[in-house]
């Protein structure tokens, strides 16, 4: 391995250890706290927003900090934005993860309503529901800054540091599955999946590593393409805020949202991961596109 990799090497394991302690020990600890998995523990839902917040902000601050502690400098940190010929990824970094999420209740309605048409389900189109919608969207702008907390993180330095070391394929099959690692404790806590479901936790740590792969190829095409970050925080953002369960609230009949209710948390996931493979294996055909020449002038002045 040349000085330059094994610099590279030394970087990124000062970033991920920056970045996965605090959660191993926080997480355990409010646990102990509480008594029990604190993403089930009505009394720890407080507790939880607030590390929610500062928890996704915990890539960016191991990001600056491991640029400040081994005198990196912030070269190449993804911090411009872009537009010239790149609309279209920006466009994509709003549309996509509106039109996956709507997808993915279409599936659950497919899935999991049996008796209940189509129109009976999203029978609450109009007007109100479609303002309400884009409040939400608007509200996506507030969860953009620690949206971009992990985006500056994951995608603005671990990604770079890993196709340094490594084929790019192998890159991002790699940062996926560090992804889903980093997101573990909260998994063991009853983050996204409960605690009831078969295989618990390991079988949604699994999953949680097969989601946030899929997710790291469209996230990681959005920032190498436009030499930005803040594209990948926008989806982030709106992934997170714009969910299935949103489009019955806003869209669905009383009865659809008395069947959503009825059905796991973790059946719920498995036709958002169905969603999500398919736009992964999508993006990650895209990522293995050489780019267009001007994309090297972008790289100068990121």
């Amino acid at each position: 391995m040349s000085s330059s990799k094994k610099l590279t090497l030394k970087r990124l394991l000062i970033y991920l250890v920056l970045a996965f302690v605090p959660f191993y020990i926080i997480i355990p600890a409010m646990w102990s706290y509480f008594g029990e998995p604190v993403f089930i523990c009505e009394d720890a839902v407080v507790a939880v927003y607030c590390f929610g917040v500062f928890g996704m902000m915990i890539p960016s601050f191991a990001h600056l900090i491991t640029r400040l502690v081994t005198k990196e400098g912030f070269k190449n940190s993804f911090l411009g934005a872009y537009f010239k010929g790149k609309m279209g990824y920006w466009t994509a970094s709003v549309i996509v993860p509106i039109g996956y999420s709507a997808v993915i209740a279409v599936l659950v309605w497919e899935l999991y309503m049996d008796g209940v048409s189509f129109s009976d389900a999203f029978g609450n189109i109009g007007l109100q529901s479609a303002g309400i919608l884009l409040i939400q969207i608007a509200y996506s702008v507030i969860c953009f800054f620690p949206a971009f907390g992990e985006e500056w993180g994951w995608r603005g330095y671990m990604m770079p540091k890993l196709m340094e070391l490594m084929p790019k394929p192998l890159a991002v099959l790699v940062g996926g599955v560090l992804w889903g690692l980093w997101h573990a404790p909260l998994t063991v806590a009853g983050h996204n999946f409960g605690v009831d479901y078969p295989g618990y936790p390991f079988v949604g740590i699994g999953m949680m590593c097969l989601m946030c792969t899929a997710l790291n190829a469209f996230l990681t095409l959005l920032t190498e393409r436009t030499k930005s970050v803040y594209p990948a925080a926008f989806t982030h953002a709106l992934n997170n805020n714009i969910n299935m369960t949103i489009w019955f609230l806003l869209f669905g009949s009383e009865t659809a949202v008395e069947k959503l209710n009825g059905v796991t948390k973790f059946s719920l996931f498995l036709p958002m991961i169905c969603v999500t493979a398919v736009g992964g294996i999508i993006c990650f055909a895209l990522l293995m596109k050489k780019e267009k020449p001007e994309s090297a002038e972008l790289d100068k002045a990121a």
